[in-house]
């Protein structure tokens, strides 16, 4: 790489410090950026006296085998593979997902003959432009109202019927994790259940440190081959010759000349008048005397009087996650800045350790500790018109947005891996969903370089 310059990658989550290591490994000068005092973006991990709480349900799967042989790399034998284990919480019971012929049997009643209709007289695809429309079109009226109309609202904030259809194949469709697996009908989900194909998902987790050690190990990569990582780093702007960026202003008033920006940080902050917004989580991180209740590594939870959309149990992934013969478990609660659980985060704790107790998760009398932590900008939040605000914007020649919330993209941490690894060799991937829609793929506009 020529010039005196360094390449500056805004943002040391998965996809940003992946870049970084490429880009160094290649004898580039990289330096990265990042707000939070520790690194791994939304894939950090908080260590609370001796237990280990991730930001919801991290693990490493993909059928990517490039990345793969990365992360295996980067986690250089000190990782665990784990089956998967994921639930779904209805009307007081626990049912795995995706659903069995057994688990069939402990719906209600009135969900599965409400579903027969649906089955015989399936509305056809197409002509689908929200949310709702896709989910009545692939599951029907009946399971649309049952459990997708009530956990999105709760979830997003928004009814189904204000989503982007892609909110669908980003959010529900990949929830099955493993392609082998179909569930993306009403139809594939029975044919699954009376049918069942041998198919078990496995994922990649680390040994210690929770999912945060993979970016730790990416640091110390970083950092070996001569880069510069630093945290309670902000980067609260550009800095720009004409029409062109020339740099990276931080929050301080430090101004770092740049070759090229990664920006990998919300694209909020370089393009505030584009309407886009995201979705911030409340984490409520629970510590107990005893395991977690529950033989689940995470669950969805879609009724409104519950106060959590999922809750993750941290021990499911590893023991080395919390002390000997002790538990945790982690809820996790969606919200907007107006909300009052984001402006008071520690006024649910309450109510959310006697929800936890209602659903069978823990006894109030095993918990040793509960504290609510704030993840802004989780999610990106699929408006209607959340393509036309994206494709409004235009971005400074020498910037390139890379990961969940600098393409706006809901993703796992495989894809930004792979969105990472392709643009240190100058390329970049498709949005896999709006590809498999067989729509035009449109990506964040793009500077040369």
């Amino acid at each position: 790489m020529t010039g005196s310059k360094p390449d500056v990658i805004v943002g040391a989550g998965v996809a940003g410090l992946t870049l970084a290591d490429r880009l160094a490994a290649s004898g580039g000068r990289v330096v990265v950026l990042e707000r939070e005092n520790s690194p791994g973006g939304l894939a950090r991990s908080f260590r609370i006296d001796d237990f280990i709480f991730d930001i919801g349900p991290h693990r490493f799967h993909t059928s990517d085998s490039v990345v793969e042989e990365f992360v295996l790399e980067v986690l250089a034998g000190s990782y665990e593979v784990i089956p998967r284990a994921s639930s779904v919480y209805l009307r007081g019971r626990y049912h795995s997902w995706p659903l069995s012929l057994s688990g069939l049997a402990k719906l209600p009643l009135g969900m599965l003959i409400g579903s027969v209709p649906d089955l015989l007289f399936r509305r056809r695809g197409g002509g689908e432009s929200s949310f709702a429309d896709h989910i009545v079109s692939r599951y029907g009226r009946n399971l649309f109202s049952f459990f997708f109309e009530g956990y999105t609202a709760k979830f997003t904030g928004l009814p189904s019927e204000n989503l982007h259809v892609d909110w669908a194949a980003a959010g529900v469709d990949r929830a099955v994790i493993d392609k082998r697996v179909k569930a993306d009908s009403l139809n594939a989900l029975l044919r699954g259940m009376l049918f069942p194909s041998p198919v078990s998902t496995t994922f990649i987790y680390p040994s210690r440190g929770g999912i945060a050690d993979f970016s730790y190990r990416l640091v110390r990569r970083v950092e070996a081959a001569g880069g510069t990582v630093r945290t309670a780093s902000e980067a609260d702007g550009l800095l720009l010759e004409g029409a062109r960026m020339a740099g990276v202003r931080l929050s301080t008033g430090e101004e770092i000349e740049a070759q090229r920006v990664f920006w990998s940080a919300p694209i909020t902050r370089l393009s505030p008048g584009s309407g886009l917004s995201f979705i911030n989580t409340v984490l409520v991180c629970v510590a107990l005397r005893k395991p977690a209740r529950g033989d689940y590594q995470w669950c969805y939870f879609g009724e409104q009087d519950i106060s959590f959309s999922r809750t993750s149990i941290p021990a499911r992934f590893s023991a080395s996650t919390v002390p000997a013969g002790a538990g945790s478990i982690i809820a996790e609660i969606t919200c907007s800045n107006q909300d009052e659980a984001w402006r008071d985060p520690d006024s649910l704790v309450p109510r959310v350790l006697e929800d936890l107790e209602r659903v069978g998760a823990l006894r109030h009398a095993d918990v040793l500790f509960a504290r609510a932590l704030r993840v802004p900008e989780s999610y990106p939040l699929y408006t209607l018109d959340y393509r036309e605000r994206l494709d409004s914007i235009d971005l400074p020649a020498g910037v390139i947005p890379i990961g969940r919330c600098g393409t706006f993209w809901y993703n796992n941490m495989d894809h930004s891996i792979s969105q990472a690894l392709a643009r240190a060799g100058g390329r970049d991937i498709p949005r896999e969903f709006w590809n498999t829609r067989g729509k035009d793929v449109r990506e964040l506009p793009q500077s040369a370089h």
